[in-house]
């Protein structure tokens, strides 16, 4: 067996600590960096709500209506808060600040793990497999997306400090802790789900009176959360026992779905989790059989933020397991938690994971998931900058968006363009004006190289409520011109049409190379440019076509391409 010398530890302490704050650094880092100041989808909801309520109409009733209404399900009111704050502070909405915001709470999150991991006494190095098992573009979705970001994050955030300040076992904190669990109730449906595991943190050491004040609070909370609410299109019962319980495991183990059968996969580590946790907290109702509990400091902590994750997976498998498994990227971050406090609790309990041979290579591992997870997801990340970045463009010339449907604009009109207009919804400059494309189409004269384009169609079927709708996609590509851009960069297809001179920008960043070639020329994307566009997306018109190459420091190149694409009630043919 191999032993460390006793030395050993106070040596590796400042270069374990060292890269583990590069770690978090670095992922930091990137997600500022792919993140744009404009809304998505559901970041609507707080352009709509801060317009309503500063119309100047509504008064102090009408303002706590708005303020706890329901959308999607879920009782946003912590996130809508910021957002007036914000607004009442600097007179706009700043969605890449609220991204802060989301990076701040996840790397907060990190430190309550961190804190659990201190009470092991183990030395440093053993927790440098964390930072990589946590962050990484996994849960994008929740690291580049404002709403649905400060909605999950703010929720864990609230949970892991209840957790903190319920283990204080003084009434003044669980007075905090209820009230972390009352704003994460607020923040995202599931933080109701919060209470329970605060209840389950008492039962854990036989502290009823504690736990039934808990109780009393959550019914109180959950009072208040259903008297308006306004169940969404979402929520149905699962199809079958099958579909429920994969979805289960598979939310709790979809850390590992970056490979083939993710479905599976994560189904069967999510059930090996989720065992593991089961044996501890058998461990754990000892204290009812006798005097002392058999579990060591931190883990009821570790336990109970997983019961927090089971439960919350438990309702989402049973109300939205219908629409298929759980593996969605805005929930994955209840699924790197899970597998960080798999390892971290297998290091406490189990000296072969203590050993220096496995802890190498469970390090290697680590590197090698996390370096993987940026390799899958880099693309997606990237590419929603583009289209960010697009529509920042379509937005100030044209008042339209590709990264949304058009219905949802069209619906969204009556805040979206008042709020525009009185500035509230501030945007960035977009990386190229209108005179500015005007005159790079007049000055390219009509190519005289074959880029090999080529349009596909795309039928698409989503599942809804009621059924299952056919969606109706084309896909305008060329998998050899232009040349390949750099990582940093941002590739658009731009379309000018020929009859009212509009012109439109689309995100075209270009299909990533293979893991071979990427490790031996370190290029990550291919030649040529990919677009999707919707059936509705452009109206009926001849566009004249280019693709559009702004890198990080602004420089642009413009290549004008060989072909023209006819747009008639919502078929694309290339001319």
């Amino acid at each position: 067996m191999l032993t460390i010398p006793s030395c050993f530890p106070k040596m590796l302490r400042f270069p374990a600590g060292f890269v583990i704050c590069l770690v978090v650094f670095l992922n930091l880092f990137y997600n500022y960096f792919f993140s744009v100041n404009f809304p998505f989808q559901d970041d609507f909801l707080l352009i709509q709500f801060v317009e309503t309520v500063t119309q100047g109409k509504v008064g102090f009733t009408g303002f706590v209506k708005e303020l706890f209404r329901t959308f999607n399900d879920h009782k946003a009111v912590v996130p809508r808060l910021i957002a007036f704050t914000e607004y009442k502070i600097t007179g706009h909405l700043n969605f890449r600040f609220y991204i802060v915001l989301v990076l701040l709470n996840i790397t907060y999150i990190f430190y309550f793990v961190y804190l659990q991991f201190r009470k092991t006494r183990l030395p440093l190095y053993y927790f440098i497999p964390v930072p990589f098992l946590f962050f990484h573009p996994l849960y994008h979705e929740i690291s580049g997306w404002a709403l649905n970001g400060m909605q999950h994050s703010f929720l864990t955030a609230f949970t892991v400090t209840a957790i903190l300040l319920a283990s204080k076992r003084t009434h003044t904190a669980l007075a905090g802790a209820l009230l972390c669990c009352f704003l994460a109730t607020f923040t995202h449906g599931n933080g109701i789900l919060s209470f329970p595991a605060v209840i389950f943190y008492f039962l854990c050491f036989k502290d009823f009176k504690k736990a039934t004040v808990t109780t009393v609070v959550m019914l109180i909370s959950l009072g208040i959360y259903l008297a308006g609410y306004e169940s969404g299109q979402a929520v149905k019962l699962p199809t079958s026992i099958a579909v429920f319980f994969t979805s289960l495991f598979a939310f709790v183990g979809s850390g590992v779905s970056l490979w083939e059968h993710p479905i599976l996969v994560s189904a069967i580590w999510g059930a090996v989790i989720t065992a593991f946790m089961a044996f501890l907290f058998v461990k754990a109702s000892g204290i009812y059989f006798q005097e002392k509990t058999t579990v060591k400091p931190g883990t009821i902590e570790l336990l109970t933020l997983f019961a927090f994750i089971f439960i919350t997976s438990t309702v989402i498998a049973l109300f939205r397991s219908w629409m298929g498994t759980t593996i969605a990227s805005r929930f994955q971050i209840y699924a790197a938690l899970s597998m960080v406090m798999f390892y971290i609790l297998l290091v406490y309990y189990f000296p072969v994971f203590r050993r220096k041979a496995v802890l190498f290579v469970i390090t290697g591992l680590s590197v090698f998931y996390c370096a993987y997870s940026y390799y899958m997801y880099s693309d997606v990340v990237a590419g929603k900058k583009s289209i960010y970045l697009a529509d920042v463009y379509n937005w100030k010339y044209n008042r339209n968006m590709f990264s949304v449907e058009k219905t949802i604009v069209r619906n969204g009109n009556f805040y979206l363009l008042p709020a525009y207009d009185k500035g509230s919804l501030k945007l960035p400059d977009p990386v190229a004006g209108k005179k500015q494309l005007d005159s790079m189409f007049t000055a390219s004269e009509k190519s005289d190289s074959d880029y090999s384009i080529f349009l596909e169609d795309w039928q698409v079927e989503r599942v809804v409520r009621d059924g299952k709708e056919h969606l109706h996609y084309h896909f305008l590509a060329s998998n050899d011109q232009p040349e390949r851009m750099r990582f940093s960069d941002n590739r658009f297809l731009v379309l000018k049409d020929s009859s009212s001179g509009r012109i439109y920008m689309m995100n075209a960043n270009p299909k990533k190379e293979g893991r071979k070639h990427i490790i031996t020329s370190g290029n990550y994307y291919k030649n040529g440019f990919n677009a999707v566009i919707r059936e509705n997306d452009l109206d009926n018109g001849i566009y004249k076509l280019a693709v559009l190459d702004v890198k990080n420091a602004g420089k642009m190149a413009f290549f004008k391409l060989d072909k023209e694409l006819s747009v008639k009630n919502g078929s694309l043919f290339l001319k």
